[in-house]
């Protein structure tokens, strides 16, 4: 009932009340309500029609055509309009659809200046997607993920091992598959101080992942607290022999979508893409299982420079920033604490970590 109506709404939206919506958002834009705007997208077919029914001449209407799908609010206020395109990252690579990748970033600015927005977010693999498949620069008020998604990790894995009554510094870290941003995660964790190893990882042609068979990469797996997992999908890290290597006390930080289903994992699962900031919330939600309150990693670059004005390029500086701003890992959500706005002085981290444990 849920996925009907979503679709009902998308469909309602990008066709009968396309242009009244754009009036509507051009007004507010003269009130400056609105700091960023953020761009999504299905990551599979099945998550597609959450919100796009599989018809032909409906998905070529609306391909390329960033649709509302709902507002980003900070307490009663809304900061900013989150976007849907319901082109599969698969087809908007290819070299041919080079146009469409260009349309869309078009788009984008034309909407970032309609709402007087600062600054437009992508989604997951837009970022790369447009940078190295089609030179689209990616460049201020356009924002990739790959900061945001690396300060996410980051305190997912603090987070997790605090649980574990674990010092962070002492855990060993392996990190499966990524490209680039696994080379930036291992570069940021090990100048933390952390024990970090990339696991090579191959495909088969059709998609699926080769088990794991060099024995330096089966110890960095079996000796592993955490093991972080970047490949695109759940399933590709379930079908492996990744569990079967990983220890039974190890744990796994998910950053795939969709996700490891945590019935197929004898180990314990947490969400590693999802941050939080005290009163903050996309509405409506964003399909694929996340709640209101969960705000995808890959948003805080662009949100963050919306909210302070102030862009940190230098992953260092960015993740104490955040930290600064009050954003932390949601998976505190799970558990009785409090978040604290940011006073303008020092960082919370420790704050947080007190009232956590």
């Amino acid at each position: 009932m849920l996925t009907c109506l979503r679709q009902f709404v998308f469909i309602f939206i990008g066709t009968v009340l396309r242009w009244p919506l754009w009036l509507i958002i051009g007004i507010a834009g003269r009130f400056r309500l609105f700091r960023f705007v953020f761009l999504v997208y299905p990551t599979d077919e099945v998550e597609c029609r959450q919100f796009c029914p599989n018809i032909p001449i409906l998905r070529r209407y609306l391909s390329g055509r960033p649709t509302p799908g709902g507002l980003i609010a900070d307490g009663w206020c809304p900061i900013g309009i989150y976007f849907v395109v319901p082109d599969l990252p698969r087809d908007l690579a290819r070299k041919k659809n080079r146009q469409l990748a260009e349309t869309i970033v078009k788009r984008m600015r034309w909407i970032r200046r309609l709402t007087g927005a600062k600054t437009i977010g992508l989604a997951g693999q837009l970022g790369p997607i447009f940078s190295r498949r089609h030179n689209i620069p990616i460049e201020p008020p356009l924002f990739s993920s790959i900061n945001g998604n690396i300060f996410s990790i980051h305190e997912a894995i603090n987070w997790a091992a605090l649980q574990k009554n674990t010092f962070s510094k002492q855990i060993k870290i392996a990190i499966i598959g990524g490209g680039e941003l696994g080379e930036s995660l291992h570069e940021y964790l090990s100048g933390q101080g952390l024990q970090c190893d990339i696991v090579d990882v191959r495909f088969t042609r059709r998609g699926n992942l080769l088990p794991i068979t060099t024995y330096q990469s089966k110890e960095m797996v079996k000796q592993a607290d955490f093991v972080i997992n970047l490949l695109p999908k759940g399933e590709y890290f379930v079908e492996s022999n990744l569990p079967k290597i990983m220890g039974e006390k190890a744990s796994v930080i998910d950053f795939s979508r969709p996700a490891i289903d945590q019935k197929r994992l004898t180990q314990k699962i947490y969400m590693g893409n999802r941050v939080q900031r005290t009163g903050m919330r996309f509405v409506l939600a964003l399909p694929g299982g996340w709640s209101q309150q969960q705000l995808p990693a890959c948003s805080l670059p662009a949100l963050l420079a919306a909210l302070t004005g102030e862009i940190n390029n230098k992953l260092e500086s960015f993740c104490l920033h955040a930290r600064k701003q009050s954003f932390a890992t949601a998976l505190i959500a799970d558990t009785p604490t409090r978040l604290s706005r940011p006073t303008g002085g020092g960082e919370v981290r420790g704050e947080l970590i007190a009232e956590v444990g």
